[in-house]
């Protein structure tokens, strides 16, 4: 096969033949197409997909029209409404404007310290988190001095005891009107805390934010906006981005059939296309030529029909209409909806449609019944649809994703703590026999002694420093503790809670899955997926051998009951 780097405007029309030719395609921000007054590539075509920032940006904020199109997509809803976006940093200059006492502000900056960071995963708890910042900034708007920051906190502290009423039945019948209270609940335990006694001869909250500002030296002349020195955390996992490609190389002989925005939806069934306001042209053909190459090439990878990858006009696609934050692509659930960002959404695609294959499953197993928008990964028992088959081939894969032998690491702090109690000589013994290698006798110990927490196998890694310390051995700067967890998993707990959710563990082990049989296939498509192989959230070596065959047993009892193939499975009439 030749070797050819073609630029995105000498894109070939004979992409729709299928080409054997190695091609890259540059990012569209070098490329331009003739003005013709008219956009070629960048237009909506098909059903109207909710939700876009361009349908939003109209809308007047907080309002029940603005609401409910927030609300059309849960996951986007649950991103927007935050702390940091409704408060902010603290405006000190503002505060000091505005005439407001050193104490005051520090007291005021203290309350909105408590205040938590997102509200509870629904709708009213949303809808009253946004009303309690709201009232916030309300009540200690004219706060300008000692004497009127305590009015206004003495009031809310009435307030929020009046909503933590609604927590007991009996007090709630005897006040019915207390519910009119319950958004300040929405603003987190900890906020809440902050006005109510903290019982058991515990000083309340409250009294040390009084105390810091209106009676320490760090409350005053404003030495509380000084920059403080911090200590440097080391952090165990950098964090991770997507490797955008900035280039897309493809090798396939897969035709890909779309030449425009249309063909998305004639060759692989999507309900609508969407393009953001600010796609120009050549970014809008870029995403067209592209993503039609990578759906053939993953329709041929699983051996499905082109309009199955849509799960047959179930799901939209979206190119730069709805992105928010630094993602370089999402998938809407409510909305069944794929968007992949201007600049980065290459690489991206594999991942989403991960996403989207596996809520679509759930739904289909489930008969399409109303509110059954969950992902397959995440739960017990899937609906009476999907057979034994396919349910226990998808537990199975689960747990080769979550489980295996992989090991946790620990840090040995400067100061060993005093040892605590005695083990029997058996285990004194392990460690001599492992060589004095904490890690390897913590290991020889796995599945022998009935040690079943993490705290508990620290506690013998210690236990055993303490032995070498003793005995005027070197101790290690750090031992590994054995578990029944994958390191995959393990990596992933390491990196954050996004990271070790059922959805995203699949959809990244779907990734790393497809890149590795487009290897083997002697293919390449960097827009569908990229940078799996490479160190990173991915699984790994061994893991990754074993993830992927469990892929392909449950691909196999997939294609076998014939779900994917029959447009008939997935009519929601």
């Amino acid at each position: 096969m030749a070797l050819n780097l073609l630029f995105l405007v000498d894109y070939f029309s004979d992409t729709l033949a299928g080409t054997g030719e190695l091609s890259a395609v540059i990012l569209p921000r070098t490329a331009a197409l003739p003005d013709t007054g008219r956009k070629q590539y960048s237009y909506d075509v098909g059903e109207e997909l909710a939700g876009a920032r361009k349908h939003t940006a109209s809308l007047l904020k907080f309002t029940a029209e603005w609401y409910a199109a927030l609300e059309q997509d849960p996951a986007h809803a649950f991103e927007a409404i935050c702390k940091d976006e409704l408060l902010g940093a603290f405006p000190v200059q503002e505060y000091r404007e505005k005439g407001f006492t050193s104490e005051a502000a520090y007291a005021i900056k203290q309350i909105w310290d408590r205040v938590g960071q997102r509200p509870d995963d629904h709708a009213i708890a949303r809808e009253h988190f946004v009303k309690g910042i709201a009232e916030l900034k309300r009540v200690f708007a004219e706060a300008y001095s000692k004497e009127a920051f305590r009015s206004a906190f003495y009031a809310l502290q009435a307030d929020v005891k009046k909503a933590t009423w609604l927590q007991e039945d009996r007090l709630l019948r005897k006040e019915p009107s207390v519910a009119n209270y319950a958004f300040w609940l929405a603003l987190g335990d900890r906020f809440k805390r902050t006005f109510i006694s903290a019982g058991h001869g515990k000083e309340a909250a409250y009294r040390k934010i009084f105390d810091k500002a209106f009676s320490s030296i760090e409350g005053q002349d404003w030495k509380w906006t000084e920059p403080k020195a911090r200590a440097v955390r080391s952090r165990s996992r950098d964090r991770w981005e997507r490797l955008v490609p900035k280039e897309v190389v493809r090798l396939s002989m897969e035709p890909s059939g779309v030449e425009k925005p249309e063909d998305l939806m004639t060759y692989y069934g999507y309900r609508g296309i969407q393009f953001g306001t600010w796609m120009e042209d050549a970014a809008g053909r870029y995403h067209v030529l592209c993503s039609g190459n990578a759906h053939a090439d993953l329709a041929a990878i699983l051996n499905i029909p082109r309009r199955a990858i849509s799960f047959y006009s179930a799901t939209g696609l979206a190119f730069g209409a709805r992105g928010a934050g630094k993602a370089s692509a999402h998938f809407e659930p409510f909305l069944n909806v794929i968007n992949l960002t201007k600049m980065n959404g290459g690489g991206a695609l594999c991942h989403e449609w991960a996403h989207a294959l596996d809520f679509n499953l759930y739904s289909w197993s489930h008969g399409f019944a109303n509110g059954m928008k969950a992902p397959m990964s995440a739960c017990e028992a899937n609906g009476s649809q999907a057979s034994h088959s396919i349910r226990s081939a998808f537990v199975r894969l689960m747990k080769q994703i979550k489980e295996g032998n992989g090991r946790m690491r620990y840090a040995v702090p400067a100061v060993l703590p005093p040892r605590h109690g005695r083990y029997g000589w058996e285990i004194n013994r392990n460690l001599a026999l492992a060589g004095y290698d904490v890690s390897s006798a913590l290991l020889s110990l796995k599945g022998t002694y009935r040690i079943r927490s993490r705290s508990k196998w620290i506690a013998l890694g210690l236990y055993y420093c303490q032995l070498l310390k003793e005995a005027g051995m070197e101790i290690p700067s750090e031992f590994f503790i054995p578990t029944d967890f994958s390191a995959y998993y393990l990596d992933a707990k390491e990196r954050g809670a996004y990271w070790r959710r059922d959805h995203e563990l699949f959809a990244r082990a779907f990734e790393a899955w497809i890149e590795d049989e487009l290897v083997e296939r002697g293919m390449t498509n960097s827009y569908l997926v990229s940078g799996t192989r490479c160190e990173g959230p991915y699984p790994q070596d061994a893991e990754r051998m074993a993830i992927n065959a469990a892929f392909r047993e449950w691909w196999g009892v997939l294609l076998a009951s014939g779900v994917l193939q029959d447009e008939q499975n997935w009519s929601r009439g």
